[in-house]
């Protein structure tokens, strides 16, 4: 009998073609896997779209959320609709589900349907929410330390949702009328140089760049090249098209520029994209569908938007990003300059497109921006390579040490790419941090080994307990913030409070070794970070540091440098 697995994706529609590469390795690694799809009914016909997809599964989740809110029916009343709508689903018995919407509500849902093997967001019994897989929590985690991320979330839903292995493309499957109707909207006539589209909006307008520096970029596009302009995008985004447009005019644009904003659906859309010689961008949904056509794109990075998490995935692509200190800004935070929008200049957006289709030299200088290449290293996984600007030596250096730790201890596998070179830029000054650090969580260990001792007696001394906790309160607060700090012991102490917060024990003594493993899993991750970096300058970094991580993988330090 064929392999069962349900993915829950329900937010966005970036995601749905985000997750092409899991269903692919999870094919990979079940060849006879029957998938299925539960999303929002907005979303289907992106989900209908999608390859080796068995069935797709909507529901009117806005509505849910919006009824929820206004109060229009009460809360028992929605849930129940919901229940009796994933009956069926829950009857099927899958062997894997995989939730890649990180809220309480589909966690709900991935434990109502029920499977062998949970993977994301789910309830535990109690009703507390969890995130089963090291890579999904990881997910939750990187929002704390996203400077050090070097995981794309394509990658990440596949490590999770399955595993290692080949690197998938994002494809998409558009029929024939489909591009029968791109081609109506188009025309059969092509400017000389081609289409080359543009997606002026966004989703939210802190991810957008300003609607008259694309109108000017396009102006400069079109003074040295014959291309035409494809105006792509919803209704809801005229204004800002519409003044786009205006600056273009009035920079003397004169090139043919077609505006099929709200005339197209999503498949004609992605067969439209197909038609164009590159998409300008910012970070939308409509630029994963560029990528799925096979058309380049180059993505303008502003805002909240880390490049990458969402950028392009897979070779051919182009980034911008501002080079700011405060790029890219915290979801939590409200901009009061917008200042990263102002560092993209015109006419050095003008040349990166221009270079993307074939139409003038790779741009060797760039002011107050980054460009980065899109790429796939040697684990098969995304990656982006700098091609123009500077970056701080000591970021790129941990996140290089942290992209392979990660990958090694998740995986079991030795990770091909290369490490960091030389020793840690501030190699002392972790050094220091580092023995400070080691004995307050040796001590939290001790303790917390004395604390699940005393919850296994058949009546645990409720105050000796109470003493305890408050003790290790304190000095964890000390022992976290020493480390939050440090970009050597910061992503591991993240991990530490989420894991003590991410336990699915119901009983106390139960709870206490939950938390005991947490412990010891912090002092072996810092030991082992601790060998890495703080080694003698040059020195042997071989030394083995070997232990089983939480999901069973095994990892040695001699593989990681």
């Amino acid at each position: 009998m064929s392999r069962q697995v349900l993915i829950l994706n329900i937010t966005r529609m970036g995601d749905l073609v985000q997750s092409v590469p899991l269903i692919a390795r999870l094919r990979h690694e079940w060849p006879d896997a029957a998938v299925d799809l539960v999303v929002d009914r907005s979303f289907a016909p992106v989900a209908a779209l999608l390859p080796n997809v068995r069935q797709v599964h909507a529901f009117d989740f806005r509505a849910l959320t919006e009824n929820g809110r206004a109060m229009t029916k009460d809360l028992v009343s929605l849930y129940r609709e919901l229940k009796r709508w994933a009956q069926p689903l829950a009857e099927v018995h899958y062997d894997r589900i995989v939730n890649l919407t990180f809220n309480r509500r589909s966690g709900m849902l991935a434990a109502y349907v029920g499977a062998r093997d949970i993977r994301g967001v789910t309830c535990a019994p109690d009703g507390t929410t969890v995130v089963r897989n090291p890579w999904m929590a990881y997910f939750t985690d990187l929002h704390r330390h996203r400077r050090l991320n070097r995981f794309n979330l394509v990658d990440l839903y596949a490590l999770g949702g399955s595993g290692p292995g080949p690197f998938t493309p994002l494809r998409m499957s558009v029929s024939a009328e489909a591009r029968e109707r791109a081609r109506a909207l188009i025309g059969r006539q092509q400017p000389e140089g081609g289409w080359m589209a543009v997606q002026v909006g966004a989703s939210e307008i802190i991810k957008a760049w300003r609607p008259d520096s694309f109108g000017r970029t396009l102006a400069a596009i079109a003074r040295r090249a014959p291309v035409g302009f494809v105006m792509i995008g919803t209704e809801a985004e005229r204004e800002a098209v519409e003044l786009a447009i205006n600056a273009y005019r009035n920079a003397g644009g004169a090139a043919p520029l077609l505006n099929v904003l709200g005339r197209t659906d999503v498949e004609s859309l992605t067969a439209m994209l197909e038609e164009c010689r590159l998409l300008l961008t910012n970070d939308t949904g409509p630029m994963h569908l560029a990528i799925s056509a096979g058309t380049p794109v180059v993505d303008l990075s502003v805002g909240h938007v880390d490049f990458r998490e969402t950028g392009p995935y897979g070779p051919g692509h182009w980034v911008v990003q501002p080079d700011l200190g405060c790029a890219p800004c915290g979801f939590d935070q409200v901009c009061a300059h917008h200042a990263c929008k102002e560092r993209i200049l015109s006419e050095q957006a003008a040349d990166l497109c221009l270079y993307g289709m074939g139409l003038g030299p790779m741009p060797v200088h760039a002011t107050g921006v980054r460009i980065y290449q899109s790429a796939v290293d040697e684990d098969g996984l995304g990656a982006y390579a700098l091609r123009v600007g500077r970056v701080d030596a000591a970021t790129e250096w941990y996140a290089a040490l942290w992209r392979r730790y990660w990958y090694q201890v998740f995986t079991g596998r030795a990770s091909l790419v290369p490490a960091p070179q030389g020793d840690a830029p501030d190699r002392e000054e972790q050094r220091t941090v580092f023995r400070h650090l080691a004995p307050l969580i040796r001590r939290l260990v001790a303790q917390s080994d004395e604390l699940e001792r005393l919850c296994r007696r058949p009546v645990p001394p409720v105050s000796s307990v109470q003493a305890l906790q408050a003790e290790m309160r304190d000095l964890r607060r000390r022992a976290v913030t020493l480390a939050a700090e440090s970009p050597a012991f910061g992503p591991a102490a993240v991990a530490f409070v989420r894991e003590t917060c991410n336990g699915e024990a119901q009983t106390l003594a139960a709870m206490a070794s939950e938390h005991l493993r947490a412990y010891r899993t912090w002092q072996r991750r810092a030991q082992e970070i601790a060998d890495l970096i703080c080694a003698q300058p040059n020195g042997d970094r071989s030394r083995s540091v070997t232990a089983p991580d939480p999901d069973g993988c095994r990892m040695s330090a001699a593989g990681l440098m």
